[in-house]
């Protein structure tokens, strides 16, 4: 690592500290920012260490012994600074466990790595090595960032991550800009932010459930409220979801309407969850079999017919086609939830409509190709059934 010439790092490790350099990063243009965590055996993830990176060097900061994060909270939403980010999902997670709040502006260099055409969705390593030419170590990925003091291998693989995080953002600007597509990006990070705060919604939880759409409606409303319960319990208990209980034992539970703990351990439940949880779980049951009907969601939708699943087909490949004119990876420019979203608002007889991920820039370059091409779907079979009803006469 000695050879990467990496500045030694100063570390913030009180409040006023922090509340110093905060004052200092809100002259810059833009932060390099980065999270170590562990997440492994509990709900939310703990931070073990906050990487900035700015003109003037890197910053340690030791979240096991700050208390005040109201400084970074600030910087975090200050409109004139950018928070650049590489692969940010989980990172803006740890940022907004610690000073609740989202960084924004933000700006991922995994997805600007993709837009610039330097590949498919990069590592950061990968990325580095493909626009800085300089091979990164990846030994510490793994390592206990919870403990203290930590080793000098691990400071200096998290002060290389933004230290060249930084060096990396202006020269993916650069390559974006010459092909007009920083726009692109900034859209890109606000909507996934938007998406973030979104999917925080637990009463939406339940559609992740794997064959949740074979459910009926009342059995929806069992399942929703049986997740909606486990989250609460995994919140509260600070462990993973399935170590409350697993997808498909809840699934199993709304389908058959468990009413007593034989009905539950049928369903895949372990005994001792059974002993702590039964009878809460079988009182949900209850409660919902009294509700009425009005109060049910409406049944998800069903796989994709033979049919409709040719359509896709078309459009995926139309997809493929533009993203190699382009220059970079089919899912940037429309993921297969995407796609589907936009045949299952109109199939089989249209009008379609573009769903939000497929708006902005996405429209200009597939979006309204898209909708061409399944307008030109419903003439054929409109076609066909004339031509079928001419026949038959």
């Amino acid at each position: 690592m000695g050879r990467l010439k990496i500045p030694a790092p100063q570390w913030v490790c009180s409040d006023s500290a922090l509340a110093d350099i905060c004052q200092r990063w809100e002259q810059e243009a833009y932060l390099a920012v980065d999270t170590e965590f562990m997440r492994s055996t509990t709900f939310y993830p703990e931070a073990g260490l906050v990487q900035v990176a700015d003109s003037q060097g890197t910053a340690l900061i030791d979240p096991l012994t700050i208390t005040d994060w109201t400084p970074l909270a600030a910087i975090f939403e200050h409109p004139l600074v950018v928070k650049v980010f590489h692969a940010c999902a989980e990172d803006i997670e740890v940022c907004r466990r610690l000073t609740g709040v989202m960084p924004s502006p933000l700006a991922d260099t995994q997805l600007g790595g993709a837009m610039a055409g330097l590949g498919g969705i990069m590592g950061f390593q990968r990325l580095v090595k493909e626009v800085l030419n300089i091979n990164l170590p990846k030994e510490e990925t793994r390592s206990d960032w919870l403990q203290r003091p930590l080793r000098d291998e691990q400071v200096d693989y998290a002060v290389a991550d933004v230290h060249y995080l930084y060096r990396l953002y202006p020269k993916l600007m650069s390559l974006l800009k010459k092909l007009g597509r920083q726009a692109w990006l900034s859209e890109d990070c606000e909507r996934l932010l938007r998406t973030s705060e979104r999917s925080d919604n637990a009463a939406h939880y339940y559609r992740r459930v794997k064959l949740a759409w074979k459910l009926r409606p009342q059995e929806l409303l069992v399942l929703q409220q049986l997740v909606l319960w486990r989250e609460q319990q995994a919140r509260q208990r600070n462990v993973p979801r399935n170590k409350v209980v697993d997808d498909n034992s809840l699934w199993n539970i709304a389908r058959f309407k468990a009413k007593n703990r034989d009905q539950l351990a049928k369903a895949g439940l372990r005994p001792a969850v059974i002993r702590e949880d039964g009878k809460a779980l079988l009182a949900i049951v209850a409660e919902v079999l009294r509700t009425d009907k009005a109060a049910w969601p409406k049944q998800l939708d069903k796989p994709l017919s033979p049919q409709a699943g040719q359509w896709l087909r078309l459009m995926k490949e139309a997809v493929a086609e533009k993203a190699g004119i382009l220059g970079i990876p089919p899912e940037i420019l429309a993921r297969k939830k995407a796609l589907e979203a936009l045949l299952r608002s109109g199939y089989p007889n249209g009008p379609f409509r573009l769903p939000e991920s497929l708006r902005g820039w996405r429209k200009d370059e597939i979006g309204d190709y898209l909708i061409q091409l399944l307008q030109d779907q419903t003439r054929v079979i409109s076609l066909r059934k004339q031509n079928n009803d001419e026949s038959t006469v």
